[in-house]
């Protein structure tokens, strides 16, 4: 029973992570197009808002992803396990996305001088490409 209380805690920390890596991801993608230019102040507090909101959820959905991620596959004996080991990289992956994500909106809202990458602009695409490929090797487990 504890066993399935904790799946489902990290399945419900792993939706809100998502959600807010592509929050992230699609408001980087739409300030970027006035990259050049001085956000108006309804684009700074929508971005303001969605960087609240990754503070007071996103992260600590991540963090909470991360930590009940490892107590199930110590619990489960997976650590050696194929699908896990070729699931770990990709999750690394995605908080580092989520890192450049934060930082990158930061810099914006807060209009600093900093040219955003091009690729960040297919980042929301790559969540959904890299939370795929888990969900498909936490399921499968080949």
């Amino acid at each position: 029973m504890i066993y399935l209380c904790l799946k489902g805690l990290h399945l419900a920390a792993v939706l809100a992570w998502v959600g807010g890596l592509l929050l992230l991801g699609v408001t980087v993608t739409a300030l970027r197009a006035v990259n050049d230019a001085v956000l108006l102040p309804h684009e700074k507090r929508v971005g303001t808002a969605v960087l609240q909101w990754d503070r007071r959820v996103t992260t600590p959905a991540m963090l909470a992803a991360w930590a009940l991620g490892i107590g199930l596959a110590s619990w489960g004996g997976w650590f050696g396990a194929f699908w896990l080991s070729a699931k770990l990289p990709i999750v690394v992956g995605l908080s580092g996305l989520h890192g450049v994500l934060s930082a990158t909106l930061r810099r914006h809202v807060e209009q600093v001088e900093r040219q955003a990458p091009d690729w960040i602009r297919h980042a929301p695409a790559l969540a959904i490409v890299g939370v795929g490929a888990i969900a498909l090797l936490a399921v499968i487990k080949p």
